[in-house]
């Protein structure tokens, strides 16, 4: 594959990687009215998450390996992958942990201040 065909799959995943956060931000601020009763993890929180997570995987695996930071790529794997089973674990029950978006939301923007500041491109 050459650089620009890899380059414009990288950037159409990248599109659709952000709005995978779009959708997970916005689930977090639509449920923000019922914080002092317990925040309810919606689908836009679930839906976000995961299509974060596979666009994040594509667009790794389509990178050269010796232009990618492993290293960052590992850590925004994992807190995706947190995000992502306290988002399905607590996506259908009525009450919800106190705890449970606050953290997704902190575990969001730890996500992008690490692609931010460190980026996933070595």
């Amino acid at each position: 594959m050459d650089d620009s065909t890899r380059t414009l799959i990288v950037n159409i995943f990248l599109v659709i990687h952000f709005l995978g956060i779009a959708a997970l931000l916005a689930g977090f601020f639509t449920s923000m009215k019922d914080m002092k009763t317990g925040m309810k993890v919606n689908a836009g929180v679930f839906h976000g998450t995961y299509l974060m997570l596979l666009t994040g995987l594509v667009m790794a695996g389509v990178t050269k390996p010796e232009e990618l930071n492993a290293i960052v790529i590992a850590l925004k794997s994992i807190v995706l992958t947190v995000i992502f089973f306290v988002a399905y674990t607590y996506r259908k029950k009525e009450v919800t942990p106190m705890w449970a978006m606050p953290t997704i939301f902190l575990l969001t923007t730890l996500n992008i201040a690490l692609a931010v500041f460190v980026g996933a491109a070595a």
